[in-house]
């Protein structure tokens, strides 16, 4: 997976940090995840092999810590997450989300090992924690190998149990892995808003909303969601709104 990996060839230092003017004001939020459904596809580390359930506060520092290995805003990924995972859907509705994206992923898992046994339309779908699609995931992290001379993820959340390398490159097959691929995402969405790779310091407002609105492609629907994605974080700067997946 490391074939474009070389620091000293890397055009970035891989610790460049970029933030969000007046992100400290959100509140940090404690309490429990309205969606996903409680239910993840993650590979447990050595540590961790009797173990049966996962916090969402721990869900939350897995969050914090992938915006932080990246260097992009703790509250964009957060706000991502919560856009696309809705607080307000209904049980169905994310018992029904669930299925729809582990259809996807395991539609990519039987192609990506057996040999292009499925049609792309099935496999290369959007999926998982960030609802990232395949070839979407595949680009950022070789955008990152490249230019940021980093692989996706730090070694300790890569290599799983018995050293198991989850670095696997297929959205929705590990949980934790989503939240890095998804980090990596946002911090190349960020080099190519600002225009450059590299970008360290503060976004203006517009160059957040355009962040937010790259996310989801382009169009009408990009312009919405972008839209939605503004209401939440000045929202939760100014005390309206909780975004479930931030917690400092």
């Amino acid at each position: 997976m490391d074939k474009f990996l070389c620091q000293e060839c890397a055009d970035c230092t891989g610790s460049e940090k970029t933030t969000v003017p007046g992100e400290k004001t959100i509140a940090s939020y404690r309490g429990a995840l309205k969606s996903p459904l409680s239910v993840m596809w993650y590979l447990p580390e050595n540590n961790e092999l009797l173990k049966v359930e996962i916090s969402d506060t721990e869900v939350r520092s897995w969050i914090r810590d992938a915006a932080d290995y990246h260097g992009i805003p703790h509250s964009v990924l957060a706000v991502i997450l919560q856009q696309e995972n809705n607080p307000d859907a209904s049980a169905r509705r994310q018992f029904l989300q669930f299925g729809e994206r582990s259809v996807t992923t395991f539609s990519a898992v039987v192609d990506e090992y057996f040999f292009d046994l499925v049609p792309d339309k099935a496999s290369k779908g959007s999926s998982g924690f960030a609802n990232m699609s395949y070839n979407t995931l595949r680009d950022t992290a070789e955008y990152t190998e490249k230019l940021y001379g980093k692989n996706p993820m730090p070694d300790d959340v890569r290599y799983r149990l018995l050293g198991y390398d989850q670095d696997t490159r297929i959205p929705g097959d590990d949980y934790k892995a989503d939240l890095y691929y998804c980090a990596a995402h946002i911090r190349q969405l960020i080099d190519r808003v600002v225009g450059q790779p590299c970008h360290a310091g503060a976004l203006t407002h517009d160059q957040i909303r355009s962040v937010f609105k790259a996310y989801n492609g382009a169009g009408p629907l990009a312009d919405k969601y972008a839209t939605d994605a503004m209401k939440k974080l000045n929202g939760a700067m100014a005390g309206t709104t909780t975004l479930y997946f931030y917690e400092r």
